[in-house]
């Protein structure tokens, strides 16, 4: 239970229905956790309704979030320590989602081997509302085959069917294991460890990272008999459905995986690609930062940039994105030229300012006193030869290109 309190407090999170913040949660069970405790024991606790909150998709649709009170995170947090060491060892090697040891890189990089091998056609299946339509019944079976203790198995049936609180209205819950307990991760590799096994026993090559999985083969017309026989077996045995929409045989060139793609480069071995909606997301957020009318200082925007290159390049480090990294530094450096000038408003600013940066007086007031809009003054060698990209390094500026280096020989 300890160790659940830190992992629980090391993840922060928002309050459930009962409205208790984490910091409320250590005075809390001083006062009652022996009562809490032996209630667990008795297998008379009786979990709280869930807060559900509704996000966007990053290609359209909602997805439900489910919130517990922090008392219930820990009580589960502490269920999911425990079953981990029990059913981890059972895992395939090549489930990557949500177990320790394992990453979103290592299933990207097991896929592309897949393909360099000669499997060129995917079977990239879509499980609808995976986390959503989990069978009760066929998830408490699978548990009470490794799980003796009666008490735990009540337990997680009662997390399991614990209302939802959505729009103020508090629903039951029939099936699913909505996304947001700490919970839900390891029920969902319970659940889909059979279909691993399963395809495990047929010898298919595949790559599983929660409920985003694919299966690699060599010719078009396996792909299309291999997605016949296993939306059969998912539908029949593991009672999920298959969202047929965004299910489908595809080429590997064609493919998207975790937010990359595949492309064949041109000494015909495949490389890893970023998604072209991933990529403008990026330069997007870029030029947010760079904007002249978002309210940020210098130091600010320099910083917000280092955090986002770091973040999102830390992510995409296995892709070729050194040549759109130089030339998205080449436009960032620019819009950082100009909201510099614009930050010297009045006209002896600027003379000062360029004078300060070695630019001879007769020159500095002639293009203080340049009346021609920002753009001009920062495409005119004025603030190219002045504000050059070791300044703009020194003042905190770090190009996304040597971010990408620096991952590159980590």
């Amino acid at each position: 239970m300890t160790d659940a309190y830190r992992q629980v407090f090391g993840n922060k999170g928002c309050a459930g229905t009962d409205g208790m913040e984490l910091v409320a949660l250590k005075p809390f069970l001083k006062e009652h956790w022996d009562t809490i405790k032996q209630s667990i024991l008795e297998g008379t606790y009786r979990p709280q309704p869930v807060l559900g909150k509704e996000i966007d998709k990053p290609k359209g649709g909602k997805r439900l979030l489910g919130i517990p009170t922090v008392m219930d995170r820990l009580i589960q947090q502490a269920i999911s320590q425990e079953l981990n060491e029990q059913y981890d060892p059972k895992f395939s090697m090549y489930s990557y989602g949500f177990r320790k040891g394992k990453n979103c890189h290592q299933a990207i990089q097991q896929a592309l081997t897949y393909v360099n091998e000669g499997c060129h056609y995917v079977v990239d299946i879509d499980l609808s509302k995976f986390f959503d339509k989990v069978n009760h019944d066929h998830l408490m079976g699978l548990l009470s085959k490794d799980i003796e203790d009666k008490v735990v198995l009540s337990l997680i049936r009662r997390y399991l069917q614990t209302g939802i609180l959505l729009d103020g209205l508090t629903c039951k819950r029939t099936e699913g294991t909505p996304q947001g307990s700490p919970l839900s991760p390891l029920l969902s590799n319970i659940v889909l460890n059979e279909l691993d096994k399963e395809l495990t026993r047929r010898g298919h090559k595949f790559v599983r990272y929660a409920d985003d999985f694919s299966i690699y083969v060599h010719t078009k017309q396996s792909a299309q008999r291999v997605m016949r026989s296993i939306t059969r077996y998912i539908e029949t045995k593991l009672k999920l459905k298959i969202n047929t929409e965004k299910s489908a045989v595809r080429y590997a060139g064609h493919m998207e995986l975790l937010g990359y793609g595949i492309y064949r480069t041109r000494s015909q071995k495949f490389g890893l690609k970023v998604i072209e909606s991933n990529w403008q997301k990026f330069v997007h957020k870029c030029k947010e930062i760079t904007r002249k009318t978002t309210p940020l200082s210098l130091v600010e925007r320099t910083q917000k940039l280092r955090e986002l290159g770091f973040g999102w390049i830390g992510y995409f480090k296995y892709a070729s994105i050194k040549t759109r990294l130089q030339e998205l530094d080449r436009i960032l450096s620019g819009r950082l030229r100009y909201c510099i000038w614009k930050s010297w408003k009045r006209m002896r600013t600027r003379i000062r300012n360029l004078k300060q940066l070695g630019v001879p007086l007769w020159l500095a007031i002639t293009w203080g006193l340049n009346r021609r809009g920002g753009w001009h003054i920062v495409n005119t060698p004025i603030l190219k030869t002045t504000i050059t990209m070791e300044r703009l390094k020194q003042r905190g500026f770090i190009p996304m290109s040597e971010i990408f280096v620096r991952y590159s020989h980590v």
